[in-house]
C-alpha cells in the first residue's frame, strides 16, 4: 500500500497545550522569557476572542479525510514539527507497520527557511531519531505553482471579491513576514508574486491588489515589508481605499495568524478608519487541493534538492 505522510507545523487545541506547544517550537532558540509570555498571552487573547484554539489540527484532520475519500488505498501518516502529533512518534509507526518509503507533503506552499527548509530539516532529524530501519521519506514538490493551487486560490478569491461592489477596494496578498537577510536567501517572495499573479490573471479580477506582510516578530527594519496594517493605515491616509479584501496567500491552512492576527487586528484596523474589510479563506481543505495532493502521489516527483 502507498503511503502518504502529512507534515504540519501543529498548534495548541485547548489551554493546557499552549504553555508546553510554545516550549516546543522555540525550544533551542534562545527566546527572552519576554517573548514566551507575550506569545501565551496572545493565545489567550486569541481564544478569548474567537472562542476557541487554533483551528491548524483540525485543518489537518479535514484534509487527510478528503485524501483518503480520494484514495481509499492511500495509507495517510500525520506528523507535526512542534505538537501532538509529532513528526517524530509518526515516523516511528511507519517504521513498525513496515512502511519502506513515503512521499510526504507539508503545509508550505513557498520556499522559506521557516517552511519548506524547516520541513525538510524536520523529515531528516525524524529519520535519524527512529533509526535505520525508518522509511526513506521523499518531500513533494511546493505546490505554488501548481495549476490546481492556482485554481483554488481563484475560487477563494473570486467568492469574497463578487460580494465587494466599493469603487476603492484592494486586494491585500498576505504573507508572514520572515527575515530580509533569509529572504535573501531563498525564492519565497519571487513565488509569491508569480503566485499572486498568477491568480489575478486567472481570475479575470481588475480590482487594484498588493503583496504585504504579516506577523512579524521583530523590528520592521529587518522584516519584510509593508507590513498590512501599517499599509493599509498609509492607503488610508492618501484616500485611496474605502474597502480591503485580504487574501492570506501565503498561508496553506487556516491557522492563529488567519484568524486572529488578520480577521481581529486587522479587521480591527479597518473597523476603526471606518473602511470595510472582507477577508479570502485558505486553500487548504478544498477539493482542488485535496485532488492536487493525490494527484501530486501519483506522479511521484521528489522535491528539487537547494
Amino acid at each position: 500500500m502507498r503511503s502518504l505522510l502529512l507534515v504540519s507545523y501543529g498548534a495548541p487545541e485547548k489551554q493546557e497545550d499552549v504553555v508546553p506547544f510554545l516550549n516546543n517550537f522555540f525550544a533551542g532558540k534562545n527566546v527572552p522569557a519576554a517573548r514566551i509570555e507575550a506569545a501565551t498571552h496572545k493565545y489567550e487573547k486569541y481564544a478569548i476572542t474567537t472562542g476557541h484554539y487554533s483551528p491548524l489540527n483540525a485543518e489537518c484532520r479535514k484534509m487527510i479525510a478528503k485524501i483518503q475519500r480520494i484514495d481509499p488505498n492511500l495509507h495517510i501518516y500525520w506528523g507535526n514539527l512542534f505538537w501532538h502529533p509529532l513528526l517524530t512518534a509518526a515516523v516511528a509507526e511507519m517504521t513498525r507497520n513496515g512502511v519502506q518509503d513515503a512521499l510526504c507533503f507539508a503545509t508550505s506552499a513557498f520556499d522559506s527557511p521557516s517552511g519548506n527548509q524547516q520541513y525538510a530539516d524536520a523529515l531528516e532529524a525524524a529519520r535519524a531519531t527512529v533509526g535505520m530501519d525508518a522509511p526513506i521519506l521523499r518531500k513533494l514538490p511546493l505546490p505554488f505553482e501548481h495549476p490546481l493551487f492556482i485554481e483554488a486560490q481563484v475560487d477563494q478569491l473570486s467568492k469574497t471579491a463578487a460580494d465587494n461592489q466599493l469603487p476603492a477596494t484592494v486586494i491585500m496578498f498576505s504573507a508572514h513576514s520572515i527575515l530580509c537577510v533569509d529572504a535573501a536567501r531563498c525564492h519565497y517572495v519571487e513565488q509569491l508574486l508569480s503566485t499572486c499573479r498568477a491568480v489575478i490573471e486567472k481570475s479575470g479580477i481588475t480590482i487594484p491588489w498588493e503583496l504585504v506582510y504579516q506577523s512579524r516578530s521583530g523590528a520592521s527594519e529587518h522584516w519584510l515589508g509593508p507590513d498590512i496594517k501599517e499599509r493599509i493605515r498609509e492607503l488610508f491616509a492618501a484616500g485611496r481605499v474605502e474597502s480591503v479584501i485580504v487574501s492570506p496567500i501565503g498561508f496553506f491552512c487556516e491557522n492563529m495568524e488567519t484568524e486572529y492576527d488578520l480577521d481581529v487586528e486587522v479587521g480591527a484596523c479597518c473597523a476603526e478608519l471606518g473602511l470595510s474589510f472582507s477577508r479570502v479563506k485558505t486553500v487548504g481543505t478544498t477539493a482542488k487541493i485535496c485532488q492536487m495532493i493525490t494527484d501530486m502521489i501519483e506522479t511521484g516527483q521528489e522535491a528539487p534538492e537547494h
